[in-house]
């Protein structure tokens, strides 16, 4: 989990916000071209979501370029991020979107799992998922040879099966995201007190491993696979998103609207710039509780990124540091 970029500058990975605010004018970086400034897909598909293209003028004026996933063949990561040759960021989107046209909204199938576990009263729109991950994946597998289509349908008609079992069965009842953070024997007290501890991810375990048997610190924060679904691809990217999800769950730093729909897109795309600025030399951004789940999961897994949360006030002159044991 300590994969990183090598450059010659120190690598900054600036959150949406950071962008717009440097397109605006409202802040600005005292000698920009010390560093080497970063954008992932996440800012990319943000963009899209939100419909304001104005953070493209930002990373033009930093000159940022995108750190990206190198895939295979198979389109699964090989675990090597990679910093591409800058290219116009108003021209990169337009290939951006190119690329994602039919298949803008293939995660949504999967929110709805993700909101009822925060306490959404959302069992209607639940129960329909498992029909509509199948129809999903008829729709992406409509070009491909018969034989391969058919027999991808075969197991996705089983997951869909599987997953409408599962749902009956473990998610039929509501239970508010307190409940389930008392069941595991926190409570507000706790969660403060472990806000500000020098190791957050140590010390709520301390707390909530008595209530989750066999299992281990780094398989529930997602660092480690858990036995039985280890086929799964585990990036450094994905685990520490999912860490910062965990994080929310729990309560710790925890951001608001949880439970509601229109704000778990933008709650998953800051887990999602949390981990591809894991391999960067800082992630910047003016929002406290972002940076302080990032900087939790960052020191506990002895990751070289810094989290740098700065005060927004217009006008603001942003003078970073990055010391070079960092680098």
């Amino acid at each position: 989990m300590n994969a990183y970029l090598l450059s010659r500058l120190p690598t900054i990975y600036a959150d949406m916000n950071v962008y717009r605010y440097v397109a605006y004018g409202d802040i600005s970086i005292k000698d920009p071209e010390r560093f080497l400034w970063v954008y992932s897909h996440v800012h990319l598909d943000e963009i899209n979501r939100n419909v304001n293209t104005d953070a493209l003028e930002g990373m033009k004026l930093l000159r940022a370029v995108e750190i990206a996933d190198v895939l295979n063949e198979n389109y699964r990561s090989i675990g090597n991020i990679v910093l591409r040759e800058y290219v116009d960021p108003n021209l990169r989107y337009e290939e951006h979107l190119e690329a994602i046209s039919g298949v803008e909204d293939t995660t949504d199938v999967m929110i709805e799992h993700l909101l009822r576990s925060f306490g959404a009263d959302n069992y209607k729109q639940l129960s329909k998922t498992p029909e509509e991950l199948y129809e999903e994946i008829d729709k992406l597998t409509s070009s491909l040879d018969e034989k391969t289509r058919e027999e991808l349908l075969q197991k996705a008609k089983l997951v869909s099966i599987e997953l409408k079992e599962s749902i009956e069965t473990h998610l039929s009842n509501q239970k508010p995201i307190d409940q389930t953070r008392k069941a595991m024997g926190i409570t507000s007290e706790h969660r403060k007190k472990v806000e500000g501890s020098q190791s957050p991810i140590d010390d709520i375990w301390n707390i909530i491993s008595p209530a989750i048997p066999n299992i281990s610190k780094n398989q529930f924060f997602g660092f480690e696979p858990l036995p039985g679904i280890d086929y799964l691809q585990h990036t450094q990217y994905g685990s520490i998103s999912g860490a910062h999800i965990i994080l929310n769950m729990l309560g710790i730093n925890p951001d608001k609207g949880l439970a509601k729909r229109e704000k778990i897109k933008n709650i998953i795309s800051d887990s999602q710039h949390v981990g591809m600025a894991s391999y960067c030399n800082a992630l910047l951004s003016a929002d406290q509780k972002l940076c302080n789940k990032a900087r939790a999961i960052y020191t506990y897994l002895g990751n070289i990124t810094s989290a740098l949360c700065f005060k927004y006030l217009k006008g603001i002159v942003i003078n970073l540091s990055i010391k070079e044991s960092k680098i």
